[in-house]
Order: C-alpha cells, then structure tokens, then sequence
C-alpha cells in the first residue's frame, strides 16, 4: 500500500531542455531522476504561464475545466490576478484533506486555507487583489498565515504586512531570501514529530533570474544550482526524522523557458482594447465578429498569429481571443521611453514561456522518488498526467480525473 506522505515541490520555470543539458549543476535532483521516476519531457498547459501550470499540477484539469486560463481573468471588464477561488474543480489539497490526511500548503498557489491545516501564502502575493470582501461584507484575505497549532513556533515566517502593503514585484535577491524561507519551513515541518502528511511548496528564484538575466545565464544557473540546494534541505530533513521509508516525492516545474529579444507593444497595435499579457500569449476581450477581425490583422502585422480558445472555459470563447507571438517575441505594453511609433522593441525580459502550444521549449522538467515509486524513465508525459499520480501515491481515489497515473505505486525499500 502507498505510504500516504508525500512532499510537492514546484520549481518555477526549469524547462525539460535545461534540465537535461545542466544535471552537473543538480546533484540533488539528478540523484532523485536516476534512482526514481523521471519524466523527460512534461508537457505545459495552454498557455504555458505560471497559474495554469500550477492550476494543472494540482488538478489534473485542462484549462477549460479548471478555470485558470491565464495569470490573469477576465471579471468585470478586465484582467486580474487569479487566485485559489477561482478553481473550478477540486486540488490534490482539497482530495487530500477530504481523505483525512494532513496538508500543509507552504507559498504554493491556488490552494484554499480551508484545504490545508497549515496555510502559509505565496512570497509573490501581494497587494490588495488579494484582500477581497464576501457577499456578507466581511473581508477575508489569501495573504493571512494560517497555523491554528502553532507548529509554525519558532519558524521565521515571512512579513505579511509588508505584502499586503504593495504592489511591487520581488528582485532576485528577494525571491532568494523568500524561497529560502519558504523551503525552510517545509524542511521544519518534516523534522518535526507532528510532520505533515502532504507538504506542497514551491520555489520561485528560478523563474526571476531567467526572465531578468537570461536562459542559461550565470545568473540563472546560480538560481537553479540555489533550488537544488533547497530540494537537499528537504532531504536532509527527512533523513534527520528518518523518515524515508515514509516520505515520496514530486519535483516539476510549472512550465518551461527560452531566450527572447523582443517585445510587441501590444497597446499600440490594438489601442484602446482590454488585454492580458501572459509571456508570448495573449488574451483579447472582443465585443464583436467583425472587432476580432481587425484585432486579427492589426496584429497579425507584427507577426502574431491568432490561436484557437479551446483552452478557455466555453461561456468565455467568444469573448476572449488568443494570440501567440513569433518566436523570439513577447507582449507587453510600450514603456515611457519607446520612440513613438514603434510597435515592437527590445524585451525588458531576456527569456519567456508561453510559447506557441506544443513549442517543446515550454516542456518541463518532473521527477517522483521515494518509497512506492518504481524506478523508469519515460520521455513525455501530458500535464493532466501529474495530478491523479500524486494521487496514487497518497492512495486517494482516481475516479474523477481525466487522465491516469503514470505508474502504479509499488512499496520497495528505496531510501535518499
């Protein structure tokens, strides 16, 4: 029988490509690919930014199914973040608890607090699109840490009050103190003799280091060589309770990257529309037949194409329509000092995801190891894959998932 433990750790944006070109520069999670199971090349939802990856990894759901169609959705007329309320379907957290396990969710995204017993939020999360107020008045908020045990006790624990009180993304420097912090409290909880049954987390550097300093970059390296350090903090916990005969794992990345050079000012080629940037996608609110026509040309003379929504929910496919850039290009608005007129310009981000669907630079890397994991390779694995294996291992019920796992779980007496 699977032992019921199981630790997830989401490593933002390591691409299948990386990770097979630079296992040197992973010890930790070139030892757990050899010796378990290793998914050569994951497939990225549609489209391959961070809220439908983790929406994916966690549901097993395609977009259309689970809601998350995007960093951003469309409410009232715009585009704000997405967050947990938002899932249309249950999560691995929600399955896991509803079997009487014990989860704790430690800043990984679109988990609910009432689907975890310790709930810490996202580093990233931030401001007040997070703060929201119930139909009854009442104000409930995502960025509230959540430990009605206090097994948190002499843990550091991020400022929330600092979160709540901006907008402003995090630099390197501060993802790299923040996951530092993060993967410390998942390694805490798993040297503690009350550990967690399920932990799930993730790390965030990965992703800032290669958009702002480039795939493959010393400075990207460095931010993998750092999350492949945190996955040896885990381990080294849980051998410290000598707990691996209890514990698998789940190591993936939510979606893949590549080197890009430029960008499409999209407010310039489609003045006055509402939009949303999601990498090398994008989303366009469309009032008419004849409007997404002309959004079709306008852009389509900046070299975007014009893609299929059957990633979106249905009621949302006449409203939305999706674009995908050429490669080597993103979206985003002009910024102040673009020459006037100039439709597209250099990128301020030197790599991007989101890519055309199916570009295999937007394949991910994903690994399972522990205890009732068999050890194979396999070279792709579709992204609805993921959630009912981790399901497997932790012996919930398969029934509502599309997909099936990847492996049948089977007890061996494999240790870190």
């Amino acid at each position: 029988m699977p032992s019921k433990k199981l630790i997830l750790i989401m490593i933002d944006g390591i691409s299948a490509d990386y990770f097979e070109a630079h296992g040197q520069r992973l010890p930790y999670l070139s030892q757990l690919a050899r010796g378990g199971y290793q998914v050569k090349r994951m497939k990225s939802p549609v489209p391959a930014t961070s809220m439908p990856g983790r929406a994916s990894l966690l549901s097993g759901f395609a977009a259309d199914k689970h809601g998350i169609y995007g960093n951003r959705l469309l409410r009232d007329g715009g585009f704000t973040p997405a967050d947990s309320e938002d899932m249309r379907v249950p999560t691995i957290a929600s399955l896991a608890t509803s079997a009487g396990l014990d989860v704790a969710c430690i800043g990984h995204a679109l988990i609910r607090p009432d689907d975890a017993s310790i709930y810490v939020p996202p580093c990233w999360m931030r401001g007040p699109d997070f703060t929201k107020v119930t139909a009854s008045g009442q104000e409930w908020s995502l960025l509230q840490i959540k430990d009605p045990l206090r097994r948190l006790s002499g843990v550091q624990l991020p400022s929330m009050e600092m979160q709540a009180s901006t907008t402003d993304p995090l630099g390197m420097s501060e993802y790299l103190i923040a996951d530092q912090q993060m993967v410390g409290i998942a390694a805490a909880l798993l040297r503690a003799s009350s550990a967690p049954d399920v932990i799930i987390t993730e790390i965030n550097v990965t992703d800032s280091a290669q958009h702002y300093y480039g795939y493959e970059s010393e400075e990207a390296n460095f931010a993998v060589s750092f999350a492949d350090g945190l996955v040896g903090l885990c381990l080294d916990s849980i051998r410290q309770r000598n707990a691996n005969s209890a514990y698998n794992l789940a190591i993936l990345s939510d979606h893949g990257h590549d080197a890009i050079n430029k960008t499409i000012y999209v407010d310039r080629v489609i003045p006055g529309l509402v939009f949303d940037t999601e990498g090398s996608s994008l989303h366009v609110l469309i009032n008419s037949a004849t409007q997404r026509v002309d959004v079709e040309r306008r852009l389509a003379s900046v070299g975007a194409e014009a893609w299929d929504g059957d990633h979106l929910p249905p009621e949302l496919r006449e409203q939305i329509a999706m674009f995908v850039a050429p490669s080597g290009h993103d979206f985003a608005k002009a910024p102040e000092n673009a020459p006037a007129g100039d439709l597209v310009g250099e990128s301020h981000k030197k790599s991007m995801h989101g890519l055309r669907p199916g570009d295999p630079a937007d394949d991910r890397f994903c690994l399972f190891f522990g205890p009732d994991v068999p050890n194979g390779v396999i070279e792709t694995a579709d992204a609805e894959s993921f959630a009912p294996t981790v399901s497997a291992l932790l012996d919930l019920p398969l029934t509502s998932f599309p997909g099936r796992p990847l492996f049948t779980p089977s007890v061996s007496a494999r240790s870190f």
